[in-house]
């Protein structure tokens, strides 16, 4: 047991250390070759109006964002109503910036005592999530391959990105196809196990496939996919946007460069909130449509400001809705997948 833990402390300890050089290394890239007078004078003239704009897309993709989760819900799930969804949806992007993908982890365990199934279920449907996401930025690449010469950098997060929707893709067709010919193996292999032990593992497995069962539903499946169009679509509008406040020229193909690397980005071992790695991305994507190191770190850090900020404003008062505090919160995430109610 102490080894385990010494050992989990190891790879977290190493993971921090990735993080911060990858940080520090994407930082240094991101300005290296910045002239910061001209960096200050580009914010400066910023058009606040069109900002605020931008900051009412990044605020309607959320919406959609809830939208979509709560239509992934198990159906029999009529507690589970969508302005709270959309709550959960903000503290768990709050929780994201403090530690990248904590924030599935804290929606799985919130949402998780009042949806049918349990938190299994709901993790199922985190997942359908990603591999939906998955889909939109494979079909954004191959469109931009063929409208302009896809940058070389872009090559290995391309493959790791296919590698991860081909195998989500694929948890969920296992969980909407008819396994009734395989319960003569799993009897055989439960035969070897405690009953209670063989039931509980059961009615995981169960709970879990629930919340993955996308495709039990053609038309609920094509209810998500467009609402992951519309997702990707507002996030693309957000950034022709921010380009606009800061009077900055870029081909269209640019703005869905910029979401794809961005989405592809949040697959890295990165620090809080990204930083860093954020705005390596946003500025690798603008200097592939020939945009100058200022304006591209321009555009990066107030795109950056606009997508953390509801979150970081918004997730403490909802944390206080739901009548959290974080005491509560990390008991929570203690208890894990046992859900003995400990936010009720």
């Amino acid at each position: 047991m102490i080894r385990t833990v010494a050992g989990s402390k190891k790879r977290t300890n190493v993971r921090w250390l990735l993080a911060l050089l990858l940080a520090g290394l994407a930082v240094w890239l991101s300005v290296r070759q910045v002239r910061w007078s001209q960096l200050t004078a580009l914010l400066a003239g910023a058009r606040m109006s069109l900002l605020a704009l931008a900051l009412l897309a990044v605020l309607a993709t959320t919406a959609v964002k809830a939208i979509r989760w709560h239509a992934l819900l198990p159906a029999a799930t009529p507690q589970v109503r969508l302005p709270r969804v959309l709550r959960v949806l903000f503290i768990g992007q709050m929780a994201n910036t403090f530690l990248p993908r904590l924030g599935d982890i804290v929606r799985t365990i919130l949402l998780g005592p009042r949806a049918t199934g349990g938190m299994p279920a709901v993790l199922g449907t985190v997942l359908v999530e990603k591999a939906l996401d998955g889909v939109m930025g494979l079909l954004v690449l191959a469109g931009l391959a063929l409208w302009t010469p896809l940058p070389t950098w872009l090559r290995a997060p391309l493959l790791g990105l296919l590698a991860l929707t081909a195998g989500l893709l694929l948890m969920v067709a296992w969980a909407s196809v008819d396994r009734s010919r395989f319960d003569p193996l799993w009897h055989r292999l439960a035969r070897r196990l405690p009953a209670p032990i063989c039931g509980r593992i059961e009615q995981l497995v169960t709970s879990f496939l629930q919340g993955l069962g996308l495709f039990r539903s053609p038309s609920r499946a094509l209810v998500a996919l467009g609402l992951s169009s519309g997702i990707w679509i507002l996030a693309m509008l957000t950034n022709v946007v921010v380009l606009s406040a800061l009077k900055i020229e870029a081909p269209a193909w640019s703005a869905w460069l910029v979401v794809a690397t961005g989405y592809a980005a949040t697959f890295l071992p990165t620090v809080p909130a990204q930083i860093g790695v954020f705005e390596y991305a946003a500025v690798l994507s603008l200097q592939a449509a020939d945009v100058a190191p200022e304006p591209a770190l321009a555009f990066a850090l107030v795109l950056h400001l606009l997508v953390q900020g509801p979150p970081a404003f918004l997730g403490p008062i909802f944390m206080a809705v739901e009548g959290l505090d974080w005491g509560k919160l990390r008991a929570a995430q203690r208890e894990g997948m046992e859900g003995d109610g400990v936010l009720e």
